[in-house]
């Protein structure tokens, strides 16, 4: 939210666009990882991080579908986080480069907290039992693939619809 926030606040039909984008990828990945994570918090029967290990050699779809899900939220190509995330970063190299090197630590912080934190989850020695039924997965990985789509190409008409929007917010 606080890229969004960013791109929102510097203005200009490109970082809007990149706003607009964001907010869409940002809301599909995301709703792909609470998936995921409420299939995890199933199989350990806690919600606490520190006693999700393992995912991967339990449920190797779940493992997955959260490590992949984790990638696209930290902005890794090419998935459309990525995107957004670089015309973000390109308009505050252009038009903004004093604010650049806090944009660029602020993700680099972010990064690394969440991804140490996941990659127990999914790499750890198991402490998650397999699940009596077949997790419904489907959303996860339709989320995801929506989120890679929008990373290499953006639809025509969504394209000519951000551009629209970007121009009314300014």
């Amino acid at each position: 939210m606080g890229l969004i926030t960013f791109a929102f606040g510097m203005g200009g039909p490109v970082a809007s666009y990149a706003g607009l984008l964001h907010m869409t990828v940002h809301s599909l990945t995301k709703s792909a990882i609470f998936f995921a994570v409420g299939h995890a918090a199933q199989m350990a029967g806690t919600q606490i991080i520190d006693d999700i290990k393992g995912l991967l050699r339990q449920s190797p779809t779940i493992g997955w579908g959260l490590m992949l899900g984790t990638l696209a939220i930290l902005g890794m190509p090419p998935f459309g986080v990525f995107t957004s995330e670089f015309m973000i970063l390109t308009t505050a190299i252009k038009h903004y480069p004093w604010a650049t090197p806090i944009l660029l630590t602020a993700l680099g912080v972010a990064f690394a907290a969440m991804f140490g934190m996941v990659q127990g989850m999914v790499f750890g020695k198991p402490t998650v039992r397999p699940l009596p039924h077949n997790p419904a997965l489907l959303p996860v990985f339709a989320h995801l693939g929506l989120v890679l789509m929008l990373g290499v190409w953006i639809p025509p008409y969504l394209a000519d619809w951000y551009r629209q929007a970007a121009k009314f917010i300014g």
